[in-house]
């Protein structure tokens, strides 16, 4: 096996294994968050498309190479139904069903083109090996139905890119950046499928299998360092920094996922660094606090700010997903100072006789 052929075979093998460990990474930790399932979804089916293609390159003849092919299209027509499902679920949104259904209907006639492309070349007009390459690779000629899937595949990962960019302007920093790492990691397989298209790649190499998994990477250390799929794009839209009242939100592993500025009176140790962090490792000097929280049931709450005494009503809110599985909760804590006053003022008075104020 020639040497060139060795190092991008092995490439493609660590990208299937990435894919592949990015899916149950993904399936034990974060599979009840928006966005989540479809991730997994398609991280599995890159796993399977770029494996195929593992064994493709390996293949020594046309009828092996063919067979892996096919395999390749079981997994490859749906891989951008699924990145575009998982960015709309991931801002929050959902499309019916109707519609959904409808987005698989290219790909289950790309699969039975390709299976039956022999009877009417419509997908591939011609197929057979390479003559300049130093190891078996096919050349594709594409036919109309290849143009077809090709454009669904780029006006699929566009929508994507557009349904992501939307939420920039109203974002957090750190929103900003988990969305900016997504999109870069959509940009690269248009990239790399104009280059395969055009033949610009070296012996006509298909790049798709590792710029997917390159993608999943861009997604991957969006997963790990800025928690993408926790609850925050959902609760995002109720967490306003103008509100009087402090919120907090936490993900379904109890982890702080997003605060407002009112929530820092309450618990000056927020900050940047305390996000992903769990909520009892924040309030491990406020014990009172901290049990509030772990019993989850609305509670009054008073503390020392700046000297004064402001009194709290702490609520909870559970955050569902569209399948009503709960994946976190925000929880408020309401100034209810002015009102406590009034009723111990209230309870002063009652207690004074009507002619001796005593």
């Amino acid at each position: 096996m020639p040497q060139e052929l060795s190092i991008y075979l092995l490439v493609v093998i660590l990208a299937g294994a990435l894919s592949l460990f990015l899916c149950l990474f993904a399936l034990l930790k974060v599979k009840d968050a928006p966005g989540a399932k479809p991730y997994i979804i398609v991280t599995l089916l890159s796993s399977i498309f770029t494996f195929s293609y593992a064994f493709e390159l390996s293949s020594t003849s046309l009828e092996q190479i063919l067979f892996w092919l096919r395999v390749e299209y079981l997994a490859l027509p749906f891989i951008p139904v699924f990145l575009l499902l998982m960015c709309i679920e991931y801002i929050g949104h959902s499309i019916k069903k109707v519609w959904k259904y409808a987005l698989f209907i290219i790909p289950f006639i790309t699969i039975f083109m390709h299976y039956t492309n022999d009877s009417h070349h419509l997908y591939y007009k011609s197929m057979g090996l390479r003559g300049d390459s130093p190891f078996p690779i096919i050349k594709l000629v594409g036919g109309p139905w290849f143009y077809v899937h090709s454009l669904f595949l780029f006006l699929c990962v566009m929508i994507s890119i557009i349904i992501l960019l939307r939420q920039l302007k109203n974002s957090s920093f750190r929103f900003r950046m988990q969305i900016s790492m997504m999109v870069a990691g959509l940009l690269i397989p248009i990239i790399a499928n104009y280059y395969y298209i055009n033949g610009l790649s070296s012996y006509g190499i298909d790049l798709g299998p590792v710029s997917m998994s390159i993608t999943f990477i861009f997604h991957g250390a969006a997963l790990l360092t800025f928690q993408m799929f926790n609850v925050a794009p959902i609760a995002r839209e109720t967490v306003f920094e103008s509100m009087k009242d402090g919120v907090i939100v936490l993900n379904q592993q109890g982890l702080i996922v997003d605060y407002n500025h009112g929530m820092r009176k309450v618990i000056p140790l927020l900050d940047e660094h305390t996000i992903g962090k769990t909520i009892t490792s924040v309030l491990n000097g406020n014990h009172h606090l901290r049990e509030i929280i772990y019993l989850k049931q609305d509670s009054d709450f008073t503390c020392s700010i700046n000297g004064d005494m402001v009194h709290y009503h702490i609520g909870f809110s559970p955050v569902f997903n569209k399948s009503n599985l709960p994946i976190g909760q925000i929880i408020t804590f309401a100034d209810v100072t002015e009102r406590v006053l009034m009723l111990e003022k209230l309870k002063q008075l009652a207690s004074l006789d009507g002619l001796t104020q005593y």
